[in-house]
């Protein structure tokens, strides 16, 4: 059976490779298509995006879509085996269908140890490259600086509420600070508009009020034209990118998640779906691997088996996004909304494998 294993590891791992260099170029030419009027509106030539975004967009691209590519490998080998009666002839010979399933499997647990690598350590590098070059030359504008109704624990007991914030300024409008000792509000400042430092922590407040309040309930107000206020965080520190969880090695994510936990961020859940997107990512490979094997098991034409793979895979990116969303939003726990769409397509696959397994 070694000369078996050998054959099939060596035409999966080349027909996965095949695939997916195939598919990262095709998302190229049409990425590449749609960013042209953004690219010449920055002043960008197609030769700098294809040296200092595409490759490292393509390795973000190739690790998202690894299960589809890894389906449509597994499609492709197994139904030149089915075509050319191998599959049979493996079968006549006493081989079960279990055994030719587990050598499926140890070929794709190559995949899933390089995908792993790739998703802690790779991955973050990719990801810094490709999201300075998007943030600077492909994002809209309007997405670029500018945070409405910004809420941030800065402290274990101040918080601060910003209704507009500008990055790109350093200014917001309608501040507001508090203060709390226990469960008491001793401080609260109010401000119409504010102007940050960078580096210094320093915020400027204009036309602000100030209330204090006292052990004994006594409430005193000040008023004022402008007042320096010194916090404990940065704009940046409290308004993190969104993507700043993938530019992170799973390390420094989760180190990075529990200091967000503890400031009371509420957007905490898109770094939980990174974090737990790269964990649980890798081993939907076996799933998809099983899932290809069992729709090329039956003889019919090709071109019916990659529509069936493409509209599976299709429904799983759908998936995928639909969960995130419920997570970003707080409906469902972040490691269930990764874990459901592998839950699912797990129990759709266990299916169509043991209905094949009966037929055979």
């Amino acid at each position: 059976m070694k000369i078996i294993d050998r054959y099939i590891f060596r035409n999966f791992m080349i027909s996965f490779i095949v695939i997916t260099i195939f598919l990262q170029l095709l998302s190229v030419v049409i990425d590449i298509s749609q960013r042209m009027h953004r690219l010449e509106n920055n002043h960008v030539s197609i030769k700098e995006a294809l040296i200092f975004y595409y490759p490292f967009w393509s390795i973000w691209l190739a690790n998202i879509f690894s299960p589809i590519s890894v389906l449509l490998s597994v499609i492709f080998f197994t139904y030149q085996l089915t075509k050319n009666s191998e599959i049979t002839a493996l079968l006549a010979s006493g081989i079960s269908l279990k055994r030719i399933t587990f050598t499926y499997l140890l070929s794709a647990i190559f995949i899933v140890l390089i995908s792993i690598v790739i998703n802690y350590y790779i991955l973050p590098i990719a990801n810094k490259n490709k999201n300075k070059f998007f943030y600077q030359y492909l994002l809209s504008p309007k997405y670029k600086y500018e945070y409405h109704n910004v809420s941030a624990k800065i402290s274990d007991n101040e918080y601060i509420f910003i209704r507009n914030f500008s990055k790109k300024k350093n200014t917001g409008k309608n501040f507001v600070y508090q203060k709390f000792i226990g469960n008491k509000l001793i401080c609260i400042i109010k401000a119409k508009n504010i102007l940050c430092s960078k580096k210094s922590k320093i915020y400027i407040l204009h036309d602000y009020i100030e209330t204090i309040i006292k052990k004994n309930h006594d409430t005193f107000f000040v008023k004022g034209f402008y007042k320096i206020k010194k916090l404990s965080l940065t704009p940046e520190e409290f308004l993190p990118e969104e993507y700043i969880a993938e530019n992170m090695n799973i390390h420094e994510l989760k180190k990075f998640i529990e200091i967000e936990k503890k400031r009371g961020n509420n957007d905490v859940n898109i770094y939980l779906n990174e974090f737990y997107q790269r964990i649980n990512l890798p081993f939907s490979t076996f799933i998809f691997t099983i899932l290809g094997l069992s729709i090329s098991l039956k003889k019919r034409d090709i071109g019916l088996n990659i529509i069936i793979g493409i509209i599976l895979s299709f429904i799983y990116i759908f998936l995928i996004k639909i969960t995130k969303i419920y997570s970003t939003k707080n409906y469902i726990p972040s490691y269930f909304s990764v874990l459901l769409p592998n839950i699912s397509f797990g129990i759709i696959t266990l299916f169509y494998y043991y209905k094949v397994i009966n037929n055979k």
